[in-house]
């Protein structure tokens, strides 16, 4: 995934859906590590400071902490891919967003909780995706908030986009091994 949307995919590839959380990470950590190089050696890029940037970045890994939440909140494999989606409308529809390691961890609790909320049968409330996200409850009302006004609300993903990215991370994991996937 590049600071673009993904690009379509071989949907001819099938990987395991339980490697879901490990190539999301491994994709986002990539994105991250290139976002942050770019934004480092280019401060005049550097992105607007929204409600999802932190003053540091977190101690926990992005795989660590996709760990944690598919751990704790028991998300279907395809709440990972629509979020992966949601992720991925914020930066087409806001140019001046990078995702980076300072907003990356805000982002993807918010977009799995959206997802989890629109296309999960079971689901938590706002406290529960607060707690395992390590923000207070407040602060995730206002990233949930703020998130749905970057995606204009739409939180439908059509059949094709989903099969699209489903693709895509299929060939991310082949590309990675599946056993070698980076922590």
């Amino acid at each position: 995934m590049s600071q673009q949307p993904m690009e379509q995919g071989n949907a001819n590839v099938e990987y395991d859906e339980k490697q879901i959380v490990p190539v999301v990470a491994t994709v986002l950590t990539q994105l991250v590590a290139r976002n942050d190089k770019m934004l480092e050696q280019s401060p005049q890029v550097a992105s607007n400071v929204t409600v999802f940037h932190a003053v540091k970045p977190p101690a926990i890994t992005i795989r660590k902490y996709l760990e944690r939440v598919e751990r704790y909140a028991g998300c279907s494999s395809q709440c990972y891919i629509i979020a992966l989606v949601y992720v991925d409308t914020i930066i087409q529809r806001k140019k001046s967003f990078v995702i980076s390691s300072l907003n990356i961890h805000r982002l993807l609790i918010t977009s799995i909780m959206l997802a989890a909320k629109f296309y999960d049968d079971i689901y938590y409330n706002n406290a529960y995706y607060a707690k395992i996200g390590g923000t207070p409850c407040n602060e995730i009302n206002n990233l949930e908030l703020e998130f749905l006004f970057m995606i204009n609300f739409t939180l439908n993903v059509p059949l094709d986009v989903f099969e699209r990215y489903k693709a895509e991370l299929a060939v991310h994991a082949n590309q990675l091994g599946g056993a070698q996937v980076s922590s």
